[in-house]
């Protein structure tokens, strides 16, 4: 049993002091369990207790358990600066932690508790005064200089915090910051100084005194600013008990006069002080209705802030839809697409809005008919589509007749206003069926519709109607008018791609008749120009025949031949027949070249042999050539495909080709030559003849175009037999070349037919 007498009276302040320091971290802890902040602080409440309770006890306990209590209060010393440290990461608000520092403390700690065991630490107890002293090892100096470092660490680090703090929050930690620097330096001299260089603990006591001042201004900063959920009436609470405390001390608990001096010094002081901090707290209170005031202002302006920030936020948004919305109208001219690409959009555009999809219905207001309508593609669009084809199928249905009495959607078009409803079947029955329409608004999710009109230069051009995913009594008039404006630009962009439409079409109808007038134009002038040119030939190439027989004739008539001799008056007959045959070829070349012109030939391929159209063509020219003694070769053995060919008039292009060969050729002869070439079949027609000078053979083919020395070699010719073949040739996408080494040199022509024409 303890000796009452060796209990110090400072043991019963302590006592009290420990009871209270206990009941504040409670009071502290009950009023918001969930914070951190509060768990923290009653912690480090507990440790600060075990740390004061440790080292009171030592002092009127044997010496081995005082020697474990020493111990033991270092070692709680460790654990309380290390709950400190995560206690200011909380503290007055939250920081970010540093997972790594953390790491470095706990491992410190876990150092210091170890080591709080060692002998080098606490090597024994030596009894001073009738009091349990303890004697520090050498391991002090580890111990306490890590200490001091964790503790200066903390102090730096909670000032440097402290520097950022906004006014408000340097008010609520002021007095914290002043108790523990006050708690710290007590403790850094009669705690870690004396010990290192004494080498004991005897005046530990002291310092744990200096928990006091920490434990009031801690308090009072708790009060004072409502800190971790308590009230202000606590300030005056601890006054009171703190000052009946420091009474008792002195009046009761001390026997010597001087001390009871000092005590009731420290008590006048205190209440001094106590009195200071009582009006402080009267005055910041007010001070602090003020700030209420201004930060409840403060607050009322940043709402109001945050409400112009949302309407901000909410044109910003409406103008970002209408701006996508224009894109999108711009990008084609298309009416039907720029329909389909808007209804698409809206999932997209509107989807902050909560609307899912929409359709839209065009209307000419000339004929009172819907004449097409679009529906945003979704994945059951397809079987809605399906469903509602009934509804908007044909092209030119009425209004009246398609949506019924009462239909929201021609009462938009009717009355050029918005209709709201919660039921699809408002839309659009009675043609479709009100069972019909649910099924269709479960399947889209819908819970409301909106119908916009769609108006474009004042005048009404469809409607859209929006699908909501949001009930009815949730549109607001933000939704109306970004929906009106959504409306207004496919509108207008519609009505002008349909405008755009029609001018194209009417450009490209404007367009195809002045090709046509420009086509019949230039084949007029041919046309003239061929008659101008038959004019001309007229007058020129028919003339000498006609002459020579109309001469010779009016001689025969008149007598003049009456006295020649009958052998005389056959050759007079024969120029007259000669002269008759020139003017009967003139005019079938002539008549020939103008059908081939005028585009009057109509061609009929057939599908023949080559080599029987060239052996009668030979035949029938056999006799020319024998009646000059001139050779005529064809070697018709050759096998050659059937081609794609009209008959007649590719018999006339070789009829003209030998023919021509015959004439100017005065011996020797001609040689034909077939053969096939890729997907061609050529024929070649090469002559003994007088050839043809490199500057005739340009303009060969050319009408009424005849060599220079052809003239003087046959005057029958009428320029046209080549140009001919050339056009017959060419009608049937082949090719006629002519080809002479120069006068007296031999031609040679080469005619090069398709043996499928083709489509």
């Amino acid at each position: 049993m303890l000796d009452i007498h060796l209990i110090d009276e400072n043991y019963i302040v302590v006592a009290l002091i420990i009871i209270f320091d206990l009941l504040l971290g409670l009071w502290v802890y009950f009023t918001n369990r969930k914070s951190k902040v509060n768990q923290q602080f009653f912690l480090l409440t507990i440790f600060l207790l075990l740390w004061a309770v440790f080292c009171y006890a030592k002092s009127i306990l044997p010496q081995d358990i005082s020697l474990i209590l020493v111990r033991l209060a270092y070692a709680v010393v460790a654990l309380f600066f290390t709950s400190f440290h995560f206690f200011l990461s909380n503290f007055p608000k939250k920081e970010k932690r540093n997972s790594i520092l953390d790491k470095i403390i706990l491992s410190i700690c876990l150092f210091l508790v170890l080591f709080s065991f060692s002998s080098l630490m606490v090597e024994s107890i030596e009894i001073v005064n009738e009091k349990n002293i303890p004697i520090l090892g050498m391991g002090r100096f580890i111990y306490l200089g890590l200490v001091t470092g964790l503790i200066l660490f903390i102090t730096a680090r909670f000032l440097k915090k402290y520097l950022k703090f906004s006014k408000r929050e340097k008010l609520k930690a002021q007095y914290f910051l002043v108790g523990f620097i006050v708690f710290i330096l007590v403790n850094s001299i009669f705690n870690i100084a004396i010990p290192l260089l004494e080498g004991n603990a005897q005046y530990s006591c002291i310092g744990n005194h200096a928990a006091i001042l920490f434990l009031i201004l801690t308090a009072y900063a708790i009060t004072k600013n409502e800190l971790m959920g308590t009230k202000i009436l606590m300030t005056q609470v601890l006054i009171i008990i703190i000052s009946i405390i420091l009474f008792l001390d002195a009046i009761l608990l001390s026997n010597d006069l001087t001390m009871q001096i000092l005590k009731i010094g420290i008590l006048i002081s205190f209440l001094y002080f106590s009195r200071g901090m009582v009006e402080s707290v009267k005055k910041e209170k007010k001070a602090r209705e003020k700030l209420e005031d201004t930060y409840k202002k403060i607050d009322q302006y940043i709402k109001d802030l945050k409400k112009i920030n949302i309407t901000l936020k909410e044109k910003n948004e409406d103008l970002e839809v209408l701006l996508n919305i224009s894109d999108i109208t711009a990008k084609t001219l298309n009416p039907k697409k720029i329909a389909q690409d808007v209804v698409d959009s809206v999932p997209k555009n509107l989807g902050h809005l909560k609307y899912s999809a929409s359709f839209l219905v065009l209307y000419n207001a000339k004929t009172f008919h819907t004449n097409a309508y679009f529906i945003t593609e979704l994945e059951i669009t397809k079987k809605i589509r399906e469903i509602l084809k009934k509804v908007f199928g044909k092209k030119s249905e009425s209004i009246g007749v398609c949506t019924g009495k009462n239909n929201l959607m021609a009462e938009t078009i009717i009355k050029k206003e918005a209709q709201i409803s919660d039921k699809l079947e408002d839309f659009i029955a009675p043609v479709v069926n009100a069972n019909v329409c649910k099924i269709i608004q479960k399947l889209i999710k819908a819970k409301s519709f909106i119908s916009i009109p769609m108006f474009s230069g004042g005048r009404i051009i469809g409607t859209i109607v929006f699908v909501g995913t949001k009930p009815k009594k949730e549109i607001t008039k933000r939704d109306e008018d970004i929906l009106f404006g959504f409306s207004s630009h496919i509108g207008a962009a519609i009505e002008n791609a349909q405008l755009y439409e029609q001018t194209e079409k009417q450009i490209k109808a404007l367009s195809v008749l002045n090709e046509n007038l420009k086509t019949a134009n230039i084949k007029m002038k041919e046309l003239m120009e061929v008659k101008n040119e038959f004019l001309h030939i007229t007058s020129h190439q028919l003339r000498t025949p006609l002459t020579t027989i109309r001469g010779m004739i009016s001689m025969w008539y008149s007598g003049d031949f009456d006295h020649l001799s009958p052998k005389e008056k056959r050759k007079m007959l024969k120029r007259i027949y000669v002269s008759a045959e020139r003017l009967n070829n003139i005019t079938n070349d002539m008549l020939d070249s103008l059908e081939l012109e005028g585009g009057f030939m109509k061609f009929q391929f057939k599908a023949l042999s080559l080599n029987n159209i060239i052996k009668e063509t030979v035949d029938i020219m056999k006799p020319n050539f024998d009646k000059k003694e001139l050779y005529l070769k064809f070697d018709d053995s050759i096998d050659i495909p059937k081609i794609e060919v009209e008959p007649n008039y590719i018999r006339q292009v070789f009829i003209n080709t030998i023919d021509n060969a015959c004439k100017y050729t005065r011996k020797g002869g001609v040689e034909i030559d077939i053969k096939k070439a890729g997907k061609y079949v050529e024929v070649i027609i090469k002559d003994t003849g007088i050839g043809v000078s490199e500057i005739d053979q340009k303009k060969i083919f050319l009408k009424f175009t005849r060599g220079r020395k052809a003239s003087a070699e046959n005057a029958s010719g009428s320029g046209l037999g080549l140009f001919i073949a050339r056009k017959i040739v060419e009608a049937h996408h082949g090719k006629i070349e002519f080809i002479s080494k120069g006068y007296m040199k031999g031609s040679e022509v080469k005619v090069s037919l398709l043996v499928k024409q083709g489509k």
